[in-house]
């Protein structure tokens, strides 16, 4: 008896499938970039919101976990748009929901895996990285740790094709988890020549975390850094001596770190740690010398930080009119600063000059 040819089409594939069968199918084929829409980057949109919103009727939160971290998986298509394209909207609440839901989700060791997986498919996008940043959330301090570690364990023992990508990912848990010795070590198999800005990032990395003995051990391996290594350097010199109470070597770091990169935000570490007749002298000098005729935005920035609220007045009035040219959203913040300050008056003043963009209108609505 001749057998019945069966006709092997996705359609034919989809039948007896259950919906979250579907939705795993259905991201799988996206992420592999195998889905006919992969290069329809409007329609692939459409089908993605719609997954996401079929796994938000799915009732099972252990099923939900897998489905978004294939749903994550498929951030691979982000290489295809542009940086404030309305996807990553998509990847975020996609983020989002997976720490909301693993937030309270017992079994940890299911959302280790689905993480460790994340981190080891790792395409270098950044659909994935908010939940990477965001493992304190969910997970025990303990547990991260290890996870993470067994991640790294996976990068030495391995030979990855995405091996940089996976270490980014560690980069990640490492400063969403304040753990700087891990993220040392991801960083320096990123860069195993030790460049200055690596050993920089690191020795931050410690100050964040209030190790101080750390941060100077890597900063003494710096040698004659130039350009934006030496600013950095010099800042983190000037906030360590500050940190362990030694003024005048903080002050020494501060004025060369002004000297050499006569910055607004430079200017105020050397303003705070000065006496304040020195303070006065250098705001006088750095309007005189350093800003010339033009409004400076930074420097408004600083007044208000200082709340040197005389000199701020007396700025402000005589570059009045320049205000018009400034970003709407920019003024609207120093508004709201002297408000909560209590400096109504020149908060009004500033205020007037804030016009809104007008709104585009859509040759449709015509």
């Amino acid at each position: 008896m001749k057998k019945k040819k069966i006709w092997n089409t996705p359609a034919a594939k989809a039948v007896g499938r259950t919906k979250e069968e579907d939705i795993r199918f259905v991201l799988i084929e996206i992420a592999k970039g195998r889905h006919p829409a992969i290069k329809q980057i409007d329609k692939l949109f459409e089908i993605l919101g719609t997954q996401l919103d079929k796994i938000d009727q799915i009732t099972s939160p252990k099923v939900q976990l897998e489905l978004l971290a294939w749903f994550l998986s498929t951030d691979g298509v982000l290489a295809q748009v542009d940086e404030d394209d309305e996807f990553f909207d998509l990847y975020a609440d996609a983020s989002a929901f997976f720490i909301d839901i693993a937030r309270d989700y017992e079994d940890k060791q299911w959302i280790m895996d689905l993480v460790h997986d994340l981190a080891v498919r790792h395409t270098g996008e950044d659909g994935r990285a908010a939940v990477f940043l965001s493992l304190s959330e969910f997970l025990d301090a303990t547990s991260a740790i290890k996870m993470a570690e067994s991640i790294l364990d996976t990068v030495q023992s391995q030979d990855l094709e995405n091996e940089e990508d996976v270490l980014e990912a560690l980069r990640d848990m490492s400063d969403g988890l304040n753990a700087p010795s891990l993220y040392e070590k991801a960083s320096f198999l990123l860069d195993p020549d030790r460049s200055h800005e690596t050993i920089l990032d690191v020795a931050n990395a410690y100050y964040i975390a209030g190790d101080l003995v750390e941060t100077k051990r890597l900063l003494s391996e710096v040698r004659d850094p130039i350009g934006k290594d030496e600013e950095e350097y010099l800042d983190l010199s000037v906030a360590c001596a500050h940190k362990e109470g030694d003024i005048p070597k903080a002050i020494h770091f501060a004025e060369s770190l002004y000297e050499k990169f006569p910055k607004e935000f430079n200017l105020a570490r050397l303003t705070q740690i000065v006496p304040a007749a020195k303070a006065e002298m250098l705001l006088d000098e750095h309007e005189k010398y350093r800003l010339g005729d033009i409004l400076n935005e930074n420097y408004i920035d600083l007044l208000i930080s200082l709340e040197k609220i005389d000199r701020l007045k007396a700025y402000v009035s005589r570059f009045e009119e320049d205000l018009a040219g400034v970003n709407p959203e920019v003024l609207s913040r120093f508004v709201e600063r002297l408000e909560t300050m209590n400096q109504k008056e020149l908060a009004k003043k500033i205020r007037q000059w804030i016009v809104e963009e007008p709104e585009e209108v859509d040759v449709e609505d015509l």
